[in-house]
Parts: C-alpha cells; sequence; structure tokens
C-alpha cells in the first residue's frame, strides 16, 4: 500500500472568541504564535460555505516549534460560528481530545489547579506505554468545551 501522509499538519479548533481564545492557548498553556491572520477573506467552498468567507486565525506551536503540528484557531466573521453542545461524551465518534507532549505534567497539573478555573477529570494517572515505559496523563476541558490532554513520556 502506498503511503500518502507524511505526518499530521494542523488541527483546527473553531472559536467564538479569537481574544480570548489565544488568551488561553498563549496565556495558559504557554503556546506562542508562528503567525496571525485578521479579516482574512477567501472562496468558502474550500470550507463547504457557498461565497466568501470571513476569518480571524492564530497559528500555534508550543516551544517544540521543528516539525510541530500546529494547533489554528478559527473564529469565523462571516458567516459566524455556530455555537454547538460540546458536552458530548468521549467515547461518541468524531475529534474527541486533543494531546500535547509537556515535560513535568505534575508541576503543570499543580499550576493549573491553583488557577481554580481548569476543572480537571481527574489527577494525572501513570500509564503503561505502549513499547515499555510509562506516560502519564490529565485530561480537563479548555474554556470552549474542546477536550485537552497532557502527557509526559518517561522510560
Amino acid at each position: 500500500m502506498e503511503q500518502y501522509v507524511k505526518k499530521l499538519f494542523h488541527v483546527c479548533i473553531t472559536v467564538e472568541d479569537i481574544e480570548a481564545a489565544l488568551s488561553f492557548y498563549s496565556g495558559v498553556l504557554g503556546m506562542h504564535s508562528i503567525g496571525s491572520l485578521r479579516n482574512e477573506k477567501s472562496d468558502g467552498k474550500l470550507l463547504g460555505h457557498e461565497g466568501e468567507i470571513e476569518i480571524h486565525a492564530e497559528h500555534l506551536c508550543g516551544s517544540m516549534e521543528e516539525n510541530a503540528t500546529v494547533i489554528d484557531l478559527l473564529e469565523y466573521i462571516h458567516p459566524k460560528a455556530e455555537i454547538s453542545d460540546t458536552t458530548r461524551g468521549l467515547n461518541h465518534t468524531g475529534i474527541t481530545r486533543m494531546a500535547f507532549e509537556v515535560a513535568n505534567i505534575d508541576d503543570i497539573y499543580d499550576k493549573l489547579s491553583q488557577r481554580g478555573d481548569i476543572n480537571f477529570y481527574c489527577e494525572p494517572m501513570k500509564l503503561n506505554k505502549l513499547g515499555g515505559g510509562w506516560l502519564k496523563v490529565v485530561t480537563f476541558k479548555d474554556p470552549f468545551g474542546i477536550v485537552l490532554e497532557l502527557i509526559e513520556s518517561g522510560h
């Protein structure tokens, strides 16, 4: 079988307010922008819309930029984003969570817990890593209902 995919290029998150999303992903998680667009207009056909669309976008990555999967935050100016119920369970079909590799999950968990505005599903849990070693994992929702996962890997 021919292999078409080289790597995951980016993950798009549609948000209601780009500045609020940027405040969380940059201000809380420490990601940084590698490019931004404001009032970008283009043919909507590419994204399944008739006519012209207008968006704000931020392209984010973590401290490891080289070969990083970029997180694209998108705010639809026209047509406006449809706000939907994001309380569906993780056992529903579709993209259910997005995971980030971190260096010290316990320190990050402690700092984010002290904020008082992040609700974790549980404390960091240690799991067996496929092929040996371990993973320490914790999950929570961002302010927009997107489930995020932090993962520390060890031997």
